[in-house]
């Protein structure tokens, strides 16, 4: 171990999700992928991907990549960045090697899919199918076993390891466990919403058994899976696996992850099952994270969004509450167009804002160019 600290490093991808932590063994795991071609240029307030993660992984692999469901602001650009088992086409000394990709068992057995979820979704077959390795399926519904056994390559009973329901730990990395909330087998009300199959997550970060902080990474669930993940904890009388002293917001600070049905004038009022999280299990110092782009003012509080005025006024509520924080990653640092990483330091006296990282790792990266990739 060099150094007894862990980080989480949120990059300001426009509305997407791209967020790497970093554990005590210097091994990262990836929480989604959003590399826009775009960000690029000098233009553009993006960071782009690609070079942040060769600066941070500095040669080696990146150890897990979880993709937590097939929207394009969620995997955009993987296919051009990472070496795919499934494709020669993909693959070169330019790419970088991923040990295990991690997804929601839809990837698997949905049908249908166009450009990079098409990839993803081979990829995912690929390395449960014929490799039987390198991979993590979240969740464990019906139609998932049944394509498995349908699948002419394996059955179920092979690969079930490779499996893991919501309720599970997994215990991948040093310094933090990962306890799965969702998917659920259960079908959701709206059965083509992918935002409500998505992988959900409480990371419980330890120093000498002990814990010293707690996230959740909400990926883009809408308040019904919430509402269905809040029953199913406080029915296993697990609810302080919904205790957190860090929350990546789900989708992107949209009003639907608080109340699917009703946005409000100017704030959004939870369903009650979501207020409990967040006004219950919210800790003191709570940092709330929206990974989005700026938030409207209130004049134009009206716009499409995601994100939602609305919905950041309920979020500016609970940072009261809680004597927290609440940050957006296309607003930092405040005022300014050289956006950077919103890093999050752990260490064993917990959770902290780390500007000088920040600083240090956004300086000259923002604007860097790389030779192009092909693929």
């Amino acid at each position: 171990m060099t150094d007894s600290k862990m980080f989480i490093r949120f990059y300001p991808v426009g509305n997407g999700d791209s967020i790497l932590i970093e554990d005590l063994d210097r091994k990262h795991l990836m929480i989604d992928y959003n590399c826009v071609s775009k960000a690029e240029e000098d233009d553009d307030d993006r960071i782009f991907l690609e070079d942040e993660l060769d600066e941070r992984l500095d040669g080696k692999d990146l150890d897990v990549l979880m993709i937590t469901h097939a929207h394009e602001d969620h995997l955009q650009g993987f296919s051009n960045y990472f070496w795919l088992n499934s494709s020669k086409k993909h693959q070169g000394d330019d790419r970088k090697k991923m040990t295990e990709l991690w997804v929601p068992d839809s990837i698997i057995w949905e049908p249908g899919a166009e450009d990079e979820e098409k990839l993803l979704r081979k990829e995912a077959r690929y390395r449960l199918l014929d490799d039987k390795k390198g991979i993590k399926v979240f969740g464990e519904t019906d139609s998932l076993k049944e394509y498995i056994n349908n699948s002419g390559k394996a059955k179920y009973e092979e690969v079930k390891h490779l499996i893991k329901k919501p309720g599970e730990i997994v215990s991948h990395f040093k310094g933090f466990e990962i306890f799965i909330h969702s998917p659920h087998s259960w079908v959701t009300e709206d059965d083509e919403n992918k935002n409500n199959k998505c992988i959900v997550v409480q990371l419980d970060f330890r120093f000498d058994s002990e814990s010293v902080a707690k996230g959740i990474f909400g990926s883009d669930a809408e308040s019904d899976a919430w509402e269905s993940i809040y029953s199913a904890t406080k029915n296993n009388k697990n609810l302080d696996r919904l205790d957190f002293d860090i929350f990546k917001l789900a989708h992107h600070c949209s009003y639907t992850a608080l109340n699917k049905d009703e946005k409000g004038d100017l704030i959004t009022e939870p369903v009650e099952k979501v207020k409990k999280i967040f006004e219950e299990r919210g800790r003191e110092k709570a940092k709330l994270i929206a990974s989005c782009d700026r938030i409207p003012s209130k004049q134009d509080r009206n716009e499409t969004g995601p994100p939602h005025y609305q919905a950041a006024e309920y979020y500016r509520k609970v940072r009261d509450l809680k004597k927290g924080d609440f940050r957006v990653t296309m607003e930092e640092p405040k005022g300014s167009r050289n956006i950077k990483p919103i890093v999050i330091e752990i260490t064993k006296y917990g959770p902290r804002f780390d500007q000088l990282s920040a600083a240090v790792f956004g300086a000259g990266t923002i604007t860097s160019t790389k030779s192009e990739r092909h693929g």
